[in-house]
């Protein structure tokens, strides 16, 4: 997007036919009609749209349902676990996600005999504290951050005070925090995740289950890869995200740091993605369809000040720079370049009649830009099936056959919806 005029990425990346139908009908109307999800009067647009919702893991066959997976757990000697929401301290989202989590976590944790739990990416510990005071399982909450980890630890002592006055619904039983204990810790394949355990809860065990809710980026290509080599770690349940931040093997690796490919088939394919499709797999189009707004007026001004940037600056230099996001929406044009340089500590060399005749020029491709946002965000979830179908498929080449992907959450709800459970037998 913020390539979007200088590389003419309309002509560039969208077909001639689409280009021509939605210019014909007016960008207007094709966004209108995209949100309504009434495109069959445009043929070649309603293709697109279709293709794209085929080749994503809600038509595979791999991809289980939260009550397919219930079944599964079911037949494989599993019990459900009894679900708790919880509201307090967190907002819906994150109540949305630790609710359902949690009960399946308990769930695979009760047909697999495990012992101890870890929870890598803990954060602020909120699917921890819950499976630690309502599951009374024991539970290391492991995170890079110091911050997250005091946090989290701060958080989970508030809670268990006031535990049996939030939780009404259920029978009140004597709770313990001391279920629940934290660490920071950089997570590699080096961990020596037993003798973690060992050393913080005093009781040594080879049956450990490894959680993570929104694991960010290479984290959840390390657990798979912790879980397929270490024996004492018996099930893992994941739910990543953050795919721009993933280190590619194609065409060359910065690192021996590897997130994508995983599986052999894709490695042998030399399978590349790129940063721009990664970023695109963390787009959420059934928030966009749902929501029906309009992108954000910045996605606009960013692509006009890479126009400034780029003929009147030294951007050699500012090739490691990023402008990022601002916390409140910048309403004039000129505010944004200002603002912008200053981020980026670039002289502003061009005048206000300049900023302002570069605005009148455009302006009237903004609806094009909107419409390209949209289109674009259409690939979405075939990015993102690439990704996990390439984790599960890892796990599978190496003989872990209860491997399972789960839509354990509402996608509206929270975008990064899919999770990978495996057990081993």
């Amino acid at each position: 997007m913020v390539d979007y005029f200088t590389k003419n990425a309309f002509a560039t990346h969208i077909p001639h036919q689409i280009r021509d139908e939605s210019s014909n009908h007016g960008y207007q109307d094709t966004i209108r009609a995209i949100y309504a999800q009434q495109t069959e009067h445009l043929p070649a647009l309603n293709m697109y749209i279709q293709k794209s919702r085929e080749l994503t893991l809600k038509n595979t066959t791999v991809c289980m349902s939260l009550a397919q997976f219930r079944n599964k757990l079911n037949e494989l000697g599993g019990q459900e676990a009894s679900s708790l929401k919880l509201d307090i301290f967190m907002k819906s989202k994150k109540s949305h996600e630790v609710e359902i989590l949690s009960g399946a976590v308990a769930a695979i944790r009760d047909l697999s005999r495990t012992s101890h739990l870890i929870d890598i990416g803990d954060g602020k510990g909120y699917l921890s504290s819950m499976l630690a005071l309502h599951y009374q399982i024991p539970v290391l909450g492991v995170d890079a951050s110091e911050i997250n980890t005091n946090g989290a630890v701060d958080r989970a002592n508030k809670l268990s005070k006031v535990w049996n006055g939030v939780v009404t619904n259920i029978k009140t039983r004597e709770t313990s925090i001391n279920c629940y204990k934290q660490i920071t810790k950089f997570v590699d394949e080096k961990v020596d995740f037993p003798e973690l355990i060992s050393n913080i809860f005093l009781q040594k065990s080879d049956q450990i289950g490894l959680v993570g809710l929104h694991t960010c980026g290479n984290l959840t290509p390390t657990c798979l890869k912790i879980y397929n080599e270490c024996d004492a770690i018996r099930t893992i349940c994941n739910v990543g995200c953050c795919y721009h931040h993933l280190t590619e093997e194609f065409p060359k690796a910065p690192s021996n740091k590897i997130g994508f490919p995983l599986s052999a088939f894709l490695k042998n394919k030399e399978c590349a993605i790129g940063r721009g499709a990664r970023m695109v797999a963390a787009q959420s189009i059934e928030r966009i369809l749902d929501s029906k707004d309009q992108p954000n007026r910045s996605i606009f001004y960013r692509a006009l000040f890479e126009i400034i940037k780029n003929q009147h600056s030294q951007a050699e230099c500012l090739k490691e720079k990023q402008v990022g996001r601002f916390r409140k929406p910048i309403p004039l044009f000129l505010d944004y370049v200002q603002k912008a340089s200053k981020r980026l500590e670039m002289p502003l060399e061009v005048s206000e009649t300049y900023i302002n005749a570069l605005l009148a020029e455009f302006e009237h491709r903004s609806d094009e830009i909107d419409l390209f946002y949209l289109i674009r965000a259409m690939l979405a979830p075939v990015v993102e099936s690439l990704i996990i179908l390439d984790r599960v498929l890892f796990l599978l080449e190496n003989e872990h056959y209860n491997s399972f992907i789960v839509q354990f959450f509402d996608p509206v709800l929270s975008p990064r919806c899919y999770g990978i459970v495996s057990i081993k037998t």
